[in-house]
């Protein structure tokens, strides 16, 4: 059993509200978790009106599956319509 986790901080587009940033992140949580079968969460940066920073886990038989399911995450939030990705950091435990 492989696990690992990524931090990944976005900006949010088009937001000038807190409300309007945590409906948003709420909407891509719960699309991150239902299509890649991962966990996920906001860690850090809540109450800034546009940045956020998403903890993402993954567990898999292989160190191979866990990378591939991470990267992945990595390329739907690199297309997303609504957020940016600024960075991302991969850790393995």
């Amino acid at each position: 059993m492989h696990l690992a986790a990524l931090r990944l901080t976005l900006r949010i587009k088009d937001c000038n509200h807190v409300r309007v940033k945590r409906r948003r992140i709420r909407a891509i949580l719960e699309k991150l978790h239902k299509h890649f079968n991962i966990s996920v969460a906001e860690v850090d940066r809540r109450e800034h009106p546009f940045e956020t920073v998403l903890a993402v886990a993954a567990v898999a038989e292989t160190r191979r599956e866990v990378h591939e399911s991470l990267e992945r995450v990595v390329d739907a939030l690199t297309v997303h319509p609504r957020a940016e990705l600024v960075g991302h950091e991969l850790i393995e435990v």
